[in-house]
């Protein structure tokens, strides 16, 4: 499925990705096509094991992709870069340096002056509200302001995407709440674009403007939600009826319907394909088949092996 949009700021391109596990090749990613257009703020679901994190990855230049490509303003990613921000699900600080230190972090590898540094990092931890936190360590921090610190670092170098790979899973309800509201509000506030991984639909209807929905084994997008319910200025109403409406089980329900729907054209696909392979006798001398007809055999090259996400 195609989600195009006018002078996207990020693409998916036809893109897979496969990884070899027990010594078989496993497609975790088939045919993702999917554009971000420029400061939109865009959710993934999906189930656990759909390759969501695995695709952000690959949109951050951690991953490469086996086939197809990611596109930044049209060009190329393949490696990790400045105008692309990630934060992790973990907090990912670095324990020996204050919060004004571990902002300052991403600034010195772009040629700041230290001077320089030091005031566009506090300007940033001003901006997340810890301005007298500035100079504690990560130990002395809780959770919450432990990912504010995160997501500060992440947007000091001024990236032109953020990428979330389920920052707020680790914490607490109520900081979670917290967390989301200053999310947003940092977004109306700056020129970035959002791409954020979450397993929770109450959340991707929360903050997002469409929410990008993957159907697992392989990873493939479903269908591209929009989110039409309007934004207050403290986000979005949670008792609203439409809120309650999108994000409750009648929309997982939907959701598993077009799974299920994608399911089937995968397995007639499939059976089609064994069909006429069967017809032919098959290519003599061909290798095993592993799962999604990749090589069970000598399948190593495929754009690097890792764990499942």
């Amino acid at each position: 499925m195609n989600t195009q949009v006018p002078n996207p700021m990020l693409s998916f391109d036809n893109l897979d990705k496969a990884f070899v596990v027990d010594g078989q090749a496993r497609q975790i990613l088939s045919g993702i096509n999917a554009q971000v257009a420029r400061r939109e703020f865009m959710a993934i679901v999906g189930a656990s094991g759909c390759g969501k994190s695995t695709l952000i990855r690959i949109a951050a230049g951690l991953e490469s992709a086996s086939a197809g490509r990611v596109l930044l303003e049209g060009q190329a990613v393949d490696a990790p870069g400045p105008e692309r921000g990630m934060v992790f699900q973990q907090f990912s600080l670095f324990p020996w340096l204050t919060v004004k230190e571990n902002v300052m972090f991403g600034l010195r590898s772009q040629g700041h002056s230290k001077a320089s540094c030091e005031e566009i990092a506090l300007q940033w931890v001003n901006l997340v509200g810890l301005a007298n936190h500035a100079d504690y360590l990560p130990s002395q921090l809780s959770g919450g302001m432990q990912q504010r610190v995160a997501i500060a670092r992440a947007l000091a170098p001024s990236p032109k995407v953020l990428l979330m790979d389920e920052p707020f899973a680790a914490l607490d309800p109520h900081t979670r709440a917290r967390m989301q509201g200053y999310l947003i509000d940092i977004w109306r506030n700056v020129d970035v674009t959002i791409l954020f991984v979450t397993h929770d639909l109450e959340e991707a209807v929360l903050l997002a403007d469409r929410v990008l929905v993957l159907a697992p084994n392989p990873g493939r997008v479903v269908t591209a939600y929009p989110v039409t319910i309007p934004r207050g200025e403290t986000g979005r109403d949670r008792y609203h009826p439409d809120f309650i409406e999108a994000a409750t089980e009648e929309q997982l329900v939907a959701f598993d319907t077009h799974i299920q729907e994608h399911e089937q054209i995968l397995a007639q696909q499939q059976e089609q394909a064994m069909m006429e392979q069967a017809a032919m006798g098959g290519p003599e001398g061909a290798p095993p088949m592993g799962p999604e007809g990749i090589p069970a055999e000598g399948a190593q090259d495929l754009g690097g092996a890792g764990p499942l996400q």
